[in-house]
């Protein structure tokens, strides 16, 4: 008997010592609905997963009104590639991995895929002294561009100038317009580091970025560990953004409900509108 407990605590205390060796994932089981590959806490603690007919399990955030994704935050030059630093605690998932999708029913939803980590998972334009973002669609989903009707709802535009200031958001021009005079053609790639030095007049500083391995149930993930001077500006904007931005998930729901219930009201009058037209 005292060899069988002997055996019991050994293996017990070997356990905690392999399980303290591993990488902190912050799981959490919150959410049962949440794909196994992703129930991570900085998502289910700051949104929710909902089925779409469209592309399935999905997540969305707890987020204020009008709210789109790839807009708090900075762009930093990384190893060669333009790189989103968001200040959202669900950023590092979220904008490097998979795709985003503008839902009838739930606005802006994140949509999880197997494609490797990436410095931004965004489509670029490139026209006159403007560049411009949007989340990376999945496939079988365009954009048209930022100038059109309804263009600017996906879009994220600035002069190239202010493309590497902090909180860009502060910089978007609300109605991105293009001359037809002007015959530069329009550019779909990232713009060119020596581009963004000669509009901002600043040095792009090529930042190196130390990636963390996160291990979860079905795949490996990876966050990107910033420079002192990268995270000393994300810890400055997250206090706005945690006050600002995201939603405790009751105010969220009664966020939802109140716009459900106006939606259903206008529906409600629209048959009304249309008799009196045609009176």
């Amino acid at each position: 008997m005292k060899r069988q407990l002997i055996k019991h605590s050994y293996l017990l205390i070997l356990f905690i010592l392999i399980s303290g060796c591993a990488t902190t994932v912050y799981q959490t089981d919150t959410n049962s609905f949440a794909p196994p590959a992703y129930n991570i806490g900085d998502l289910t603690n700051y949104g929710e997963w909902v089925q779409i007919s469209k592309f399935g399990q999905v997540w969305r955030p707890y987020v204020v009104e009008g709210w789109m994704p790839y807009e708090n935050g900075h762009w930093a030059y990384s190893e060669g590639n333009w790189t989103w630093v968001s200040y959202e605690p669900f950023g590092w998932i979220v904008y490097h991995y998979g795709n985003w999708y503008d839902d009838v029913l739930y606005g802006w939803v994140w949509v999880p895929s197997n494609d490797p980590w990436s410095p931004a998972r965004v489509v670029w334009i490139d026209y006159n002294d403007y560049v411009g973002w949007a989340p990376l669609p999945p496939a079988g989903v365009t954009y048209v561009n930022p100038w059109e009707v309804n263009g600017n709802r996906y879009w994220h535009v600035v002069k190239q100038k202010d493309f590497m200031e902090d909180n860009v958001h502060n910089y978007f021009v609300d109605k991105p317009t293009r001359s037809a005079t002007v015959t530069r053609n329009i550019g779909r790639q990232a713009p060119t580091r020596t581009a963004i030095e000669t509009s901002s007049r600043r040095t792009v500083t090529d930042y190196k970025t130390r990636p963390q391995t996160i291990k979860l149930p079905n795949r490996e993930i990876k966050r990107m560990n910033l420079p002192p001077q990268e995270d000393k500006k994300v810890e400055q904007n997250t206090q706005r953004v945690r006050k600002d931005v995201l939603v405790p998930r009751d105010q969220f729901r009664k966020q939802e409900n109140a716009r459900n219930q106006q939606q259903q009201k206008e529906r409600k009058q629209e048959p009304k509108k249309e008799d009196q037209r045609k009176r």
